[in-house]
């Protein structure tokens, strides 16, 4: 024991005072076997302790031979290969269906970037669209996936997030720029997961007592651009709790409120056209009220012995109250299986379904999977997750979504079906 610290703690030294690699630790630690200083079960174990320590040393910013900007930035990444199946009915007079096979990817990468104990600064690039290609296009802010095809050609990398962060507080954070959704939702049924809002946010959490978390996150959000006007944007509010009530149950929940200012004649880059328009335009502001929860349990079926170790349901319901009629929506789901699927033979499966009316919420927001993103739609969605190892994935996500009758001028349901296969990897 004693033997093995000493060697640790002189290869730390020399590696934190030199840049070394991995192989070169390992070349020094066959030497010493090779002269019978050390057995090969004793080079092993001190060569894989040294390797800690020299991390820890990097992760506390002390290794001496890298600059210290490096030491303070993470890098990190994700890639999906995806084939997506789109079969859709077409409405009388004609009577065929369409039907796209298509094989996709996903890109992104990220950085994270101290520039002291309070500040830091995030940049990530991701392949996708931008405006400056379609701005009818709904894939510019709702999806960085690229299809294959196109003669090999290249594919487009965007901007996917740019901001600052400012923790003045342990429980006070601000952020500007372009960024993550710093707002809590159990589902998707507002926020499409792959829109990253701009603007300005603050998130504030607090412990108030051994079992209860107060948590409030708001912000401020540009929506567009104007060009005489005022520039259109969100304000949103954002109180919640997360409150554990035994040792396997929690609750978490929170009540949002939206609202809108200068929308009224706009159209907006990524709208779906199903919002009601005037002149073209959008004819409301638009004024919510979301309420939602997750109620969690950790191993529910124990008492009956068998081994599922998370399960939780979830609702969440929207209402514009800014106007009369076809002005709310909900999501109710469930998901069972491991918490977070990070290794082999992890599995999570997940059902929710969900409603939205024309109206109930602005229609560049929703899922874009979800009936291509449409308010005036109703959607089942069934998802299913297995781990193939540390950090890497399969999934399977089925939709089968509607058209609310007497929307989009029709009086019939125009169903939709969307099957996506997907092999995740993340760095």
């Amino acid at each position: 024991m004693v033997k093995r610290k000493v060697f640790v703690s002189f290869l730390s030294l020399v590696f934190l005072s030199n840049i070394a690699f991995a192989g070169e630790i390992d070349i020094l630690l066959q030497k010493l076997v090779d002269k019978g200083v050390l057995t090969p079960g004793e080079a092993q174990q001190i060569g894989t302790e040294t390797k800690e320590q020299v991390k820890k040393e990097i992760a506390q910013g002390k290794y001496s031979s890298l600059p210290g900007w490096v030491q303070n930035t993470k890098l990190k990444g994700d890639f999906r290969l995806r084939y997506q199946y789109d079969h859709a009915k077409v409405l009388p007079p004609t009577t065929h269906t369409m039907d796209t096979h298509r094989a996709r990817i996903r890109a992104r990468l990220g950085l994270e970037s101290k520039v002291n104990e309070k500040l830091k600064v995030g940049i990530g690039l991701a392949t996708g669209l931008n405006t400056g290609v379609s701005t009818t296009n709904k894939d510019t802010s709702r999806s960085p996936n690229q299809t294959l095809g196109d003669g090999f050609g290249k594919k487009p990398i965007s901007l996917d997030y740019a901001y600052a962060e400012y923790t003045p507080l342990p429980y006070a954070t601000f952020i500007g720029g372009r960024f993550k959704n710093p707002l809590w939702e159990p589902g998707d049924l507002i926020w499409d997961t792959d829109i990253n809002p701009e603007g300005g946010a603050i998130k504030l959490s607090k412990k108030i007592g051994p079992n209860t978390d107060l948590f409030t996150n708001a912000g401020v959000l540009i929506i567009d651009e104007g060009s005489v006007q005022r520039d259109p944007t969100m304000f949103v509010v954002q109180p919640g709790i997360i409150q554990t009530l035994t040792d396997t149950l929690s609750l978490k929940g929170a009540v949002s409120y939206y609202g809108t200012n200068k929308l009224i004649g706009k159209t907006l880059d990524g709208t779906t056209g199903s919002n009601t328009l005037s002149g073209g335009g959008l004819l409301y502001e638009y004024r919510n009220i979301v309420p939602a929860m997750e109620l969690s349990i950790k191993e529910p079926l124990k008492m009956v012995g068998i081994d599922i170790p998370y399960f939780a349901l979830f609702g969440e319901y929207v209402n514009n109250v800014a106007i009369a009629k076809n002005s709310s929506g909900y999501m109710l789901g469930f998901k069972i299986g491991a918490e977070k699927v990070e290794k082999w033979a992890d599995w999570q499966a997940r059902y929710n379904y969900a409603k939205l009316e024309k109206d109930s919420i602005l229609d560049i927001l929703p899922d874009s999977d979800r009936y291509g993103g449409k308010t005036g739609t109703k959607a089942h969605e069934f998802m299913f997750d297995w781990g193939l190892g540390k950090n890497t994935w399969l999934g399977l996500d089925y939709y089968y979504g509607e058209q609310l009758k007497g929307n989009f001028g029709s009086t019939q349901s125009k169903p939709a079906q969307v099957l996506q296969l997907d092999w995740n990897l993340k760095f």
